[in-house]
């Protein structure tokens, strides 16, 4: 995906696009590294250009990964290890420690319990919860075919919202610049780079130079690199992906409620502080338009979901488009040209895999590794 290399930023500042996860950590994060950031990003309140991360659910799943080795294990190392770290220098966010994974294959359980082992050996606190242990404590995860469950301590779930608001207090607080804009070109000024912007703010320029830039938006970034005028061709395509998720009441649901964040037949189901009442999601559905039997398996876990979960009463419902790189691994981090960024197509995993992509960015422009991580945690081959 380009050649990996250190670039030294000029004089403009760096422009961070995208108004998501990505597009918002890596904003802070830089700042925080001593850049001067200009972050292009819509408000979250401007109705179709709400980013697509206000949709996710949050669920970060790290060390219960089954990746073993290769980029996407360390990328989603690196990200867990950030996270922990940098959570605590953004306020007191909504978040819920340890994810379970249910198991419900007798063949899908030797795997798991062979991945604990694996983590185990490299120092990470997994374990594996027999099916008596997960029904005495939490009768809730009733299942004819439960076989047993994954536990991953320093896994867990962020809620999207407030973290979008806290991380963009705190690159203001850093002095990072939000213009509410879409980019609409792009063009090479001698070492730097021009945008081109369009914008209801009168305030607002409508040229932008800047040293370098960092394209985090998604499916939008296709559309700006596709221009004609556009000095960089993008060489892999993304396709869009849509998730939908709703909010449950379910008087049925018995006592303790679930042990925090459940993967359940690959369905995400999030306890909320309100009582008996969860967030579930998210389909994986082509394009952009939602269908409703995409909800309804989901709603009933593909027909074998408990009765307490039958029962539920749906309180409301939101989806979300999500960019996924054809024929490429997710997500896309790539030098495009010198200056010219692209960290993009994270698929299901922005929240997660923000905390490496913005690390990731940083090294590439010639700022250190954050405190704790001793390897790039992004190689940028696509490996």
């Amino acid at each position: 995906m380009g050649e990996a290399g250190h670039m030294t930023p000029g004089h403009g500042p760096i422009a961070v696009v995208g108004a998501g996860s990505v597009g918002s950590v890596t904003a802070w994060w830089l700042a925080r590294c001593g850049a001067r950031v200009v972050w292009i990003a819509p408000h979250q309140d401007l109705g179709p250009e709400r980013p697509g991360s206000l949709a996710a659910l949050g669920v970060l799943m790290g060390y219960c990964s089954r990746r073993l080795r290769g980029r996407s294990w360390r990328l989603r190392r690196a990200s867990i290890a950030l996270w922990h770290q940098w959570l605590p220098l953004l306020g007191p966010i909504p978040r819920q420690w340890g994810l379970t994974v249910l198991c419900h294959q007798p063949d899908d359980g030797e795997g798991l319990r062979t991945l604990v082992r694996q983590r185990q050996g490299e120092g990470f606190p997994l374990a594996w919860r027999t099916r008596e242990d997960l029904l005495t404590r939490w009768p809730a995860l009733a299942a004819t075919d439960l076989q047993g469950g994954l536990w991953s301590p320093q896994d867990g779930q962020l809620d999207p919202a407030p973290l979008l608001t806290a991380l963009a207090e705190g690159a203001e607080h850093l002095g990072v610049q939000r213009w509410s804009a879409q980019v609409t070109g792009l063009t090479p000024d001698g070492r730097d780079w021009r945008l081109r912007l369009q914008t209801s703010d009168p305030g607002l320029p409508t040229t932008l130079p800047a040293s370098a830039v960092v394209l985090c938006t998604g499916l939008g970034t296709g559309r700006l690199l596709a221009a004609p005028d556009s000095p960089v061709q993008l060489n892999w395509p993304m396709t869009s992906v849509l998730g939908q998720a709703a909010a449950l009441h379910c008087p049925m649901l018995p006592p303790p409620g679930l042990p925090g964040p459940v993967i359940w037949r690959g369905v995400h189901l999030i306890p909320r502080p309100q009582h008996q009442q969860l967030w579930i999601g998210a389909t994986v559905e082509p394009g952009d338009q939602s269908w409703a039997h995409y909800l309804d398996r989901m709603l009933q876990l593909d027909g074998a979901a408990p009765p307490w979960l039958r029962q539920a009463r749906v309180l409301r419902r939101w989806q979300g488009v999500r960019a996924r790189p054809v024929g490429r691994p997710a997500p896309l981090l790539a030098i495009l040209a010198p200056g010219l960024l692209l960290t993009s197509g994270h698929y299901r995993n922005g929240i997660l895999l923000a905390p490496a992509t913005a690390a990731w960015t940083a090294c590439q422009l010639g700022f250190p590794l954050p405190d704790g991580l001793t390897e790039l945690p992004g190689d940028g081959s696509g490996s």
